[in-house]
């Protein structure tokens, strides 16, 4: 009796190595990311995809090869440049739309939306926490998993992030390449290998090309991060600092070939000059920023870093850097955030879309972490300089339960779960049917939009699930998304009747 008390004792008093934290936190990225992926496969494109890819479909009519999709994209990145915007390498990857190489093909774009994303989050966080603030691998792996998830679940809207090929490419694609930019750019500084050293040279200024063309919010938040890092490095006298020009210096000059696009005067002329000066943009953009603190925080979030802040405090106590000036890079952070509106007012005079604001939340959560660790960092430091007691940060494994019966309270609390959590979103329209149904509706359409008739008549779609389903036909033949669809499909008219 008294050896069942004492291993009873030693297995609630179990405090688990960061090791096996790590392995759950894995455990659990992959768990929600799972239906992510697999409500990939129902996905439809919609209105601006037909409108892109109808350059690269006119090409690949030509000659179906790799080498002619590529043409027919360049030829849309140059004819927008002049006629719309000049986001050039964003509407390259729109005009490569896939459903250009067969009806069935569209769900590639969501794939390679989640994969990039997936990928840049994890690159990004893995470089902020291991080559700035010199964490260890496990806790490193526990922080990129963590925020990872927290990126995916809570972004502020799946369908346009991730199942809109066209809107998806344009925010959530186009800032995951900046993140991968960001990541090369700070790695360059602490690589010691010349080879390692010209091979992120390359990846940073080819990065800095592909971002610098694309939407606005990133190509700023993106500018901002860049100079901060050069100017911290020269603070510093780090002489690899001279390793980041070549590639900022092509990060401007893409912002410039951006900005200067004659299609951007047909824009604004387009939305009737309702956008702001560049001063009370720049102004209001601090109270958007504050007005959307609620809706871009959320419940779950609060649990999410809690869940983090054993682990983070860990690490802080093992590593050299130095956590000064907090309250420096909250201000900075407060303005790096507050910039994600700014473009928005700018040019239209609102806020942003969803998918613009896609954009900007990606870039609030991450600074969230950033200073949690940072905070974290510096109070422990603060207490060692002291010579007060610090404990060792490692929590007993009920811990993480609890914490997991919380986010569950706050899941089972929140009245929009569909609008609010991604996961259960896809889980739920794919496990009921209506993802399938819905693309069974799309493929009786593509049957009719691929015979002989010339003026089409569809029917309006009768599933519509929130995820995958953006908007639907007019019965108006001259509706701008009916007739992108008929120029696609080389139809007089569509229309859209019950």
């Amino acid at each position: 009796m008294r050896n069942w008390r004492k291993h009873m004792h030693s297995f609630l008093l179990w405090k688990p190595d960061t090791k096996i934290v790590a392995a759950g936190a894995v455990s659990l990225l992959v768990l929600l990311l799972a239906p992510l992926y697999r409500i990939a496969f129902y996905t439809a494109p919609w209105y601006d995809d037909y409108i892109m890819g109808l350059f690269t479909k006119n090409f690949l009519v030509q000659e179906r090869s790799l080498y002619s999709a590529l043409q027919g994209a360049l030829y849309c990145a140059k004819t927008q440049w002049y006629a719309w915007q000049g986001t050039f390498s964003s509407t390259f990857l729109m005009s490569l739309m896939p459903a250009v190489w067969g009806d069935d093909q569209y769900f590639w774009g969501a794939l390679f939306l989640l994969t990039i994303f997936l990928a840049a989050a994890f690159v990004f966080v893995g470089v902020l926490v291991r080559d700035v603030f010199g964490g260890d691998k496990y806790s490193c792996i526990v922080i990129q998993a963590i925020t990872t998830a927290m990126l995916f679940v809570l972004i502020h809207t799946p369908q346009a992030g991730f199942y809109w090929y066209n809107a998806g490419v344009h925010y959530v694609g186009m800032h995951s390449f900046a993140m991968l930019f960001t990541a090369a750019f700070i790695k360059l500084l602490r690589v010691k290998s010349r080879l390692a050293a010209l091979f992120l040279a390359i990846i940073s200024i080819l990065g800095a090309f592909i971002t610098g063309g694309g939407n606005y919010v990133t190509i700023l938040q993106g500018l901002l991060a860049a100079c901060t890092i050069l100017a911290v490095a020269l603070i510093c006298r780090n002489k690899r600092a001279v390793l980041l020009i070549p590639s900022l210096v092509v990060y401007v000059a893409a912002f410039y070939k951006n900005v200067s696009a004659p299609g951007n005067n047909v824009r604004m002329a387009h939305f009737l000059g309702s956008g702001l000066d560049w001063f009370p943009a720049i102004i209001q953009s601090f109270a958007e920023a504050f007005k959307h603190l609620g809706r871009f925080t959320g419940l779950m979030t609060i649990p999410v870093l809690a869940l983090l802040v054993p682990v983070i405090w860990q690490m802080v106590q093992r590593t050299d850097f130095r956590f000064r000036y907090p309250l420096a890079v909250f201000l900075w952070s407060v303005c790096l955030y507050a910039s994600g509106f700014t473009p928005s007012l700018y040019s239209m005079g609102v806020a942003g879309l969803g998918r613009t604001l896609n954009a900007v939340k990606i870039t609030y959560q991450l600074l969230l972490v950033i200073n949690e660790i940072y905070l974290l960092g510096w109070l422990c430091q603060y207490l060692k300089k002291k010579g007060r007691a610090v404990p060792d940060g490692k929590c007993r494994w009920w811990f993480y339960p609890i914490m997991g019966m919380v986010m569950l309270l706050v899941f089972w609390i929140e009245p929009k779960k569909e609008g609010s959590f991604s996961s259960y979103t896809a889980y739920r329209y794919v496990h009921t049917g209506e993802a399938n149904n819905f693309y069974q509706e799309y493929l009786q359409r593509v049957e009719l939009l691929n015979g002989d008739e010339k003026d089409v008549v569809l029917k309006p779609y009768v599933y519509r699930p929130w995820i995958l389903c953006t908007g639907d036909l007019w019965e108006d033949p001259e509706f701008e998304a009916n007739e992108a669809i008929a120029s696609f499909y080389g139809k007089e008219s569509v229309s859209c009747r019950p």
